[in-house]
């Protein structure tokens, strides 16, 4: 039996892995991904992220790569401005 490990790459603003879990509030698409948070998400809601309304592209790549199965890649953040949830600011997904 072969066993695969696969580095968890982690850093200040992004994080590398799977989307774990999607859903869409009035602000935008929040993802939950299957590895820990970039540490400049510390302290943000259950673990989401939220893609605002406003950025439109990236929605559209994340719900593509959602519907598609090819949910892995890496997530680029911009921290928690407000204190709420960490925001996304791009969506890197795994050629």
């Amino acid at each position: 039996m072969l066993l695969s490990v696969q580095p968890v790459i982690a850093a200040e603003n992004y994080q590398s892995g799977k989307i774990k879990n999607i859903t869409a509030t009035t602000d935008g698409l929040m993802v939950m991904m299957d590895t820990r948070l970039p540490s400049n998400c510390e302290g943000t809601p259950y673990g989401w992220m939220l893609i605002e309304q406003k950025n439109t592209t990236i929605i559209s790549v994340v719900l593509a790569a959602w519907a598609s199965q090819a949910k892995s890649g890496t997530i680029y953040t911009s921290g928690r401005p407000d204190g709420g949830y960490c925001l996304v600011i791009q969506f890197d997904p795994a050629n």
